[in-house]
């Protein structure tokens, strides 16, 4: 703060002064003194703004702290300052107190008004914002409804379980493997010990990676194939192009699929259609062919409603559906199919031949089923 000329008080109880109002106290007339006062505003001395005395090194004033204009002083007597408070605005420059002239306090009053306003308006607006907030958190807990988190929660129970049982069947298999090498194991030392021959640390691990590459390529083989069926008996269109004998082909396997059974096939479609071994115009009979569909889940619906073939219509009734096998799993089905028939034989006096033989299940579950040929119904081949 700018403040005014600094004097030691004198005779601060009696309050001298060089002002208008001693002046009057003088016999001066209030016209006169309002004469004086305006010489006073008009002279090129500064003045005070309230009473007009001129602000000598005598008088204690104070000049206005915001615009600090040369015409802008008031006296201590005019602020009713005393002499002593006075002293103390001058000599600290820590107090914090401040004189502004009439205009400088309209306009610091003003901006505070509009300073209050611009407060009240982001207050306004920020609760607005909110509430437009709590309406969109309505919005969207009324579209996550109950019932699309029950929907997500069987999904997701459906996968764990779909993982689980895989991951199920991946170690049956490695135990299979592994019994299978230490069987094959088994069977080969004696034969080296009878033989006289040493079998030594390294060929024994030879042969245990040569039984494990063969076993991951049987079931990456398997892995390929799970997904196809075989159709027997199929009647094969008699023309020299391959493309339209595969174009007839995937007609009659989308009637099929279609009309026996009842499966959509732009659904669940077929990835492709093809004829195994060489084309033989001469050949009787027809080439098996191998249908691959583009999920596991449509070939399970094919090979778990083959009896509908019991009532299929020409040209579909008398044909044959197979899983599409491994080498290896056509020959494991004719061992237990052979070691079927010979445990009949020993334990049955009815001949073998009025029974069917197949095999179900998969992997290491395959069984053999036997039935009676009277009441076989379905037209299957190799492993259900």
């Amino acid at each position: 703060m700018v403040r005014g000329k600094s004097l030691p008080a004198k005779n601060q109880s009696s309050k001298k002064h060089s002002s208008v109002t001693g002046k009057l106290a003088t016999g001066c007339s209030p016209a006169a003194s309002s004469s004086k006062a305006k010489t006073y505003k008009h002279s090129s001395l500064t003045s005070c703004v309230a009473c007009g005395i001129v602000i000598t090194d005598d008088v204690k004033a104070l000049q206005c702290d915001r615009c600090q204009s040369s015409d802008m002083w008031k006296c201590a007597d005019c602020l009713n300052l005393p002499a002593d408070m006075y002293n103390h605005l001058v000599s600290d420059s820590n107090c914090s107190l401040r004189w502004f002239c009439p205009t400088c306090d309209k306009m610091a009053m003003e901006s505070d008004s509009h300073s209050s306003n611009k407060i009240d308006n982001l207050v306004g607006l920020v609760e607005k914002l909110l509430d437009k907030l709590g309406a969109v958190e309505t919005q969207m807990s009324a579209k996550c409804d109950i019932e699309t988190i029950v929907r997500l929660d069987a999904r997701v129970k459906s996968l764990e379980d779909r993982s689980q049982q895989q991951e199920h069947e991946f170690t049956n298999k490695l135990i299979s493997s592994e019994q299978k090498i230490l069987g094959q194991l088994d069977a080969k030392m004696p034969d080296s010990a009878l033989s006289g021959q040493q079998v030594g640390t390294g060929d024994l691990q030879q042969s245990v990676v040569e039984q494990v590459k063969k076993k991951i390529d049987e079931d990456n083989d398997a892995e390929k194939r799970k997904n196809n069926v075989i159709l027997y008996k199929v009647g094969e269109m008699d023309a020299d192009s391959a493309a339209d004998r595969n174009e007839s082909d995937l007609a009659y396997v989308t009637e099929l699929l279609d009309s026996v059974f009842k499966i959509n096939p732009e659904r669940n479609g077929v990835v492709k259609v093809f004829r195994l071994g060489p084309w033989d115009s001469a050949k009787e009979v027809p080439r098996p062919l191998l249908v691959m569909f583009n999920d596991p889940e449509s070939k399970e619906r094919v090979m778990s409603s083959l009896r509908c073939l019991r009532d299929a219509d020409v040209p579909f009734k008398g044909i044959s559906i197979a899983h599409d096998m491994t080498p290896w799993q056509r020959d494991e089905i004719r061992r237990l199919v052979q070691q079927a028939k010979q445990e009949h034989v020993s334990s049955s006096s009815e001949p073998a031949e009025n029974f069917w033989f197949r095999v179900v299940g998969k992997g290491v579950s395959m069984r053999v089923r036997k039935v009676r040929k009277q009441q076989q119904s379905t037209h299957t081949q190799g492993a259900e």
